[in-house]
């Protein structure tokens, strides 16, 4: 499971805190990726007569200063992820060969833009679709119009701070059983000052993801855009140790037995065997009421399963009671 720290808006136009950030993310937290959202073009973005048009604006970053933050989380051996908000950003952004590259939910459709992924996006790049307050048909329509075969669905509601009802966990496992040949991110907008904003974290990491985002901040609980979900870098570094353990719980998912549960499934002195109940002799047909199951010191090349499918097969040698059956006693019949 990867984590990523998601910059956002939290800079409010100011280079130098963002760069501040940014370079705090990249040496100071375990994140395997860092998130920066690009905006080139205002007017594509936003329309003038939008609420926060006017202040939002003066925000915008010049392509020299996004190269400058691209090489800090370069220089770290950081992966990149850009969420870029029009054309112009895409084009800009896609410059970068970035591992990840990611559409909001506000544009997941707009057609326009994901036209300009189709002429661009390359194969390996990772597209991920913020899905958040998204209906089925939003996505499906978003994945099958891009046609891009490497994809991730980010889940997590928009609003800030997110309110537990709105979590909705079991709407999204129900989402990803629809989409079900993709993988799958949780970012967590729980408040930040919320007694279960890590648990929250992590029952979502819980739920099949392999992403987990969050916002990050180095002015914990300071008022600025985006810091009701904003936690700080400890507060990261804590969460990082938990989903390390938590990727151990949750295993490799193989279905054949590990180490562990082969020491276990000893059958003798582990799982019960089974012994006869009786004296046999050559020839005899095996049956159920010549058997017993029990636990003993001599280890069985038997399973339970095993003796109950051998019902019927005729036994090659004498045997005396109490003896641990053996695979090497038993013969089809003729």
């Amino acid at each position: 499971m990867k984590l990523i720290a998601e910059t956002a808006w939290h800079h409010e136009g100011d280079y130098e805190f963002m760069k501040n950030l940014v370079s705090e993310i990249a040496t100071k937290t375990n994140a395997d990726i860092i998130k920066m959202h690009i905006t080139l073009d205002m007017d594509e973005y936003m329309d003038p007569g939008h609420e926060v048009y006017e202040m939002v604006k003066p925000w915008l970053f010049s392509k020299t200063q996004w190269r400058e933050l691209v090489v800090i989380v370069r220089n770290h051996d950081k992966e990149l992820m850009l969420l870029l908000n029009d054309n112009k950003a895409i084009e800009f952004g896609l410059s970068f060969n970035p591992e990840y590259v990611e559409i909001h939910s506000v544009c997941l459709n707009d057609v326009f833009m994901l036209n300009e992924l189709k002429r661009g996006l390359h194969q390996s790049t990772k597209m991920v679709f913020g899905v958040g307050g998204t209906s089925i048909d939003e996505i499906d329509y978003a994945i099958n119009y891009l046609g891009h075969s490497n994809v991730l669905l980010m889940f997590g509601f928009q609003n800030y701070p997110t309110v537990y009802e709105d979590v909705n966990l079991n709407k999204i496992r129900k989402i990803m059983k629809l989409f079900d040949n993709f993988e799958y991110g949780y970012a967590d907008h729980t408040a930040w000052d919320s007694e279960h904003n890590e648990l929250v974290t992590l029952l979502g990491a819980a739920s099949g993801m392999s992403y987990i985002e969050k916002h990050v901040t180095t002015c914990y609980g300071e008022e600025r855009v985006d810091w009701p979900a904003a936690i700080s870098i400890d507060m990261f570094n804590n969460l990082h140790k938990k989903v390390k353990v938590l990727d151990e719980l949750n295993g490799d998912g193989v279905l054949s037995m590990n180490k562990s549960e082969l020491s276990y499934s000893v059958f003798g002195p582990m799982k019960k065997a089974a012994v006869l109940k009786t004296d046999v002799l050559k020839g005899d047909i095996l049956t159920l009421d010549m058997i017993k199951f029990t636990r003993t010191k001599e280890v069985s090349d038997m399973s339970q399963v095993d003796v109950v499918r051998s019902i019927g097969k005729k036994i090659n040698k004498n045997l005396e009671l109490g003896a641990l059956l053996m695979a090497r006693y038993l013969i089809n019949k003729e």
